[in-house]
């Protein structure tokens, strides 16, 4: 199944990248992304924080294809601890898969960002992601401020790390405005697409501010990016919308180096991973346990956020 490539210099087994999900925050879930085909893995992303217990636990509503889902940071993002742990797990399993850690903060300060990159730096990490999903409503907050301050973090990122960042983009930050201070920054990798962040109706139960949008509608904003991406001159790991092979050929074709995905093998299993690049299904024991270490719905530990259930019914 190997179509090796580059990416920021460093080789991969080929073009098609786990996303950081529920696929990537454990040691299990890793190697099953590696037996169905991923050419690496971005890891969940990861906060220099410290949990107070007030977070909840994840929720998922499905409206025909499309899924909805909420969870707080404190559940979807792990702790420094937690990730730098899985990590030398993870080299230590496969020292030739590209693993690429994901960092994420919710304030543009530099101490958010840079002891937890140094960490990452100094186990070897070549590459990083870093996860801008919660800096979103800081474009509003800030105005015209919030450029100009991204580039300066960027840039002291830039100077102060030897590793490559690889900013994942907000659907809030102006494509083309964004893909320039990436570029003044210094920065030469770029991640998209953050999820869409949508509010449901009360009826279905998901928290307003943290719940976000997983469909083909992600498609044709992943793609506006990616042309002011390429047209910057910034190599491109591009996902958000991807539903078959088709949408990856689509991305390829447009420019992007990788695509990323976690939404299609969390809804059709690790079996299915191969058909992204045109390949036969394989056969494995792992397709119901896409979205959680949980062995089946409401078994002990189960946060019955609903995914599974919803597999179980329709025979998925």
């Amino acid at each position: 199944m190997e179509n090796r490539t580059c990416f920021a210099g460093l080789p991969v087994r080929n073009y098609l990248i786990a996303a950081s999900s529920p696929l990537t925050e454990s040691v299990q879930k890793v190697k099953c992304c590696m037996e169905a085909g991923f050419g690496g893995v971005i890891l969940k992303s990861a906060a220099d924080y410290v949990r107070t217990g007030k977070g909840y636990g994840r929720k998922v509503v499905f409206i025909g294809d499309d899924y909805y889902a909420d969870s707080s940071f404190e559940r979807e993002i792990m702790t420094a601890e937690e990730a730098i742990q899985l990590y030398k797990k993870l080299i230590l399993y496969d020292k030739e898969l590209l693993i690429i850690p994901s960092i994420s903060a919710s304030s543009m300060r530099m101490e958010d960002w840079m002891q937890i990159c140094q960490r990452f730096e100094d186990l070897g990490a070549q590459l990083l992601q870093l996860d801008f999903f919660y800096l979103g409503t800081l474009v509003q907050e800030l105005g015209t401020e919030f450029y100009p301050m991204m580039q300066k973090m960027l840039s002291e990122l830039c100077r102060s790390l030897d590793c490559k960042i690889m900013p994942k983009l907000n659907v809030n930050f102006e494509p083309a405005r964004i893909c320039e201070t990436l570029v003044q920054s210094g920065v030469k990798q770029v991640s998209l697409l953050d999820s869409i962040r949508v509010a449901l109706p009360e009826k279905y139960g998901l928290h307003e501010n943290t719940t976000s949008y997983f469909g083909n509608r992600q498609l044709p904003l992943t793609l506006e990016y990616l042309q002011h991406a390429v047209r910057a001159g910034l190599e491109v790991c591009a996902g958000g919308g991807v539903c078959g092979p088709q949408d990856v050929d689509i991305l390829k074709d447009h420019g992007a180096a990788l695509v990323q995905t976690a939404s299609y093998v969390l809804k059709n299993g690790f079996s299915k991973t191969p058909c992204l690049l045109h390949q036969k299904e394989i056969s494995t024991d792992s397709h119901q346990n896409a979205w959680c270490d949980i062995p089946y719905y409401q078994a002990p530990g189960c946060e019955n956020c609903g995914f599974c259930f919803r597999n179980s019914r329709h025979g998925n």
